[in-house]
């Protein structure tokens, strides 16, 4: 009797061992899984502002594919020919306008004609001396671009072979303050812009308070 009792005990043992044996075989699996090698280190975050600086292109909003390439700077345009060199006094000859005037303000203009067979350049104002009658100088005419007799900036004008330039100089015939009359001059130098030759023409202007004279423009316009 006790040894039929005996077997069922130790089977009883044995399976119980066996569960305990397998349960702590599925404990020790359920774990945290191993790393299947040394973990990878993350990259460094990068700002936008860096990654827009350094990027040559920007890809388009459409998704993937290179970058599109940058423009291509426009060509540069051919040079331009050398200018027409600034006119020198041989180039130039010097005679006076016709004058004319309104309310005791005087105008004429001096003309400078290219007789080269180049063109040439004139800038600014000319030089402008009232003479007396024994040619000696009297004045420096005052350089003006707005007066009584109107106004012209200073600009280079391109002067042909053949062409005229001008500039207009003023004076007033009427007494003001306390003078009783005007100085007259019979004659004025003119020196062509940018040059140190030096003529006379035969133009009678008056000098109150002084003489004015304007910057070189194109042609004779109308004083």
């Amino acid at each position: 009797m006790m040894k039929q009792t005996g077997t069922p005990l130790r089977l009883a043992l044995t399976a119980t061992a066996l569960g305990l044996a397998l349960s702590a075989c599925a404990s020790t699996g359920g774990g945290t899984a191993p790393s299947a090698g040394p973990s990878a280190s993350p990259l460094p975050a990068t700002s936008a502002g860096s990654a827009s600086a350094s990027a040559p292109a920007s890809a388009s909003s459409g998704g993937g594919g290179s970058a599109p390439s940058a423009t291509p700077a426009p060509s540069t345009p051919p040079t331009p020919p050398a200018g027409a060199a600034a006119c020198t006094g041989s180039q130039i000859a010097v005679s006076a306008g016709q004058s004319n005037g309104a309310a005791g303000h005087i105008g004429a203009r001096v003309i400078f004609k290219n007789t080269s067979s180049a063109a040439c350049t004139l800038y600014g104002f000319p030089g402008v001396a009232g003479l007396d009658a024994a040619g000696k100088q009297q004045v420096q005419a005052k350089r003006t671009t707005n007066g009584y007799l109107g106004s012209a900036s200073a600009s280079t004008v391109l002067v042909a072979p053949g062409a005229t330039a001008s500039a207009l100089v003023g004076g007033v015939d009427v007494p003001s303050g306390n003078l009783t009359s005007c100085p007259s001059y019979p004659a004025l130098l003119v020196t062509p812009p940018g040059t140190k030759t030096s003529t006379k023409v035969a133009l009678q202007m008056p000098g109150c308070p002084t003489l004015v004279v304007y910057p070189v423009v194109a042609g004779v316009p109308a004083s």
